[in-house]
């Protein structure tokens, strides 16, 4: 599904400098000043750690994004949610496609080709590098089925990734955690 939302555009403020895409204000930076940062967090935190606070920040940012988008562009929960990855894939993050959306079932399943990550990390990783999106993919997920349940618990896992399967696209699931 591809949202009509208004095309891309960054907006620079002449007095203050800010950069302004979508109502928010942005920050354009090199992909491998990102992944740098990236890898440099990891080496001291460590992944589990990183990954951790990754998630709960991305989620949060993602569910932030999609409810100013669904109010400055009048759009629904499911609309709101493609054009967040529309978006992602305008901003270079890779190309994000939404493969599966089931909200009755509460699951989904999303591919990234030309994932920044697996780019700059390069094939025959020893593991999969791309868990930053798992956050984001959370965050628009939990924006969708808001409506019908506020406070559930939502997994995202990266099942495949380039850099390290060295196939693409590197590919996400998620839904509820459903009690067993």
């Amino acid at each position: 599904m591809t949202i009509a939302a208004p095309e891309i555009a960054i907006e620079v403020d002449p007095d203050t400098g800010i950069w302004r895409t979508d109502n928010l204000p942005m920050v354009y930076l090199p992909r491998h000043f990102l992944v740098n940062n990236h890898r440099a967090v990891e080496d001291a935190l460590g992944i589990d750690t990183y990954r951790a606070i990754l998630q709960g920040a991305t989620e949060k940012s993602a569910l932030h994004w999609c409810e100013v988008q669904a109010r400055s562009y009048n759009l629904d929960r499911e609309q709101t949610f493609h054009l967040y990855f529309q978006r992602l894939s305008q901003r270079g993050w890779g190309r994000f496609t939404v493969e599966m959306l089931d909200s009755a079932a509460c699951l989904g399943r999303i591919r990234i080709e030309n994932s920044v990550f697996a780019l700059e990390f390069g094939t025959g990783t020893e593991r999969r590098v791309c868990y930053m999106f798992e956050g984001f993919m959370i965050g628009a997920f939990r924006f969708l089925i808001g409506a019908i349940n506020k406070s559930a618990n939502i997994y995202c896992r990266e099942i495949c990734c380039n850099a390290h399967d060295g196939v693409e696209p590197c590919q996400f699931e998620f839904g509820l955690v459903r009690p067993d």
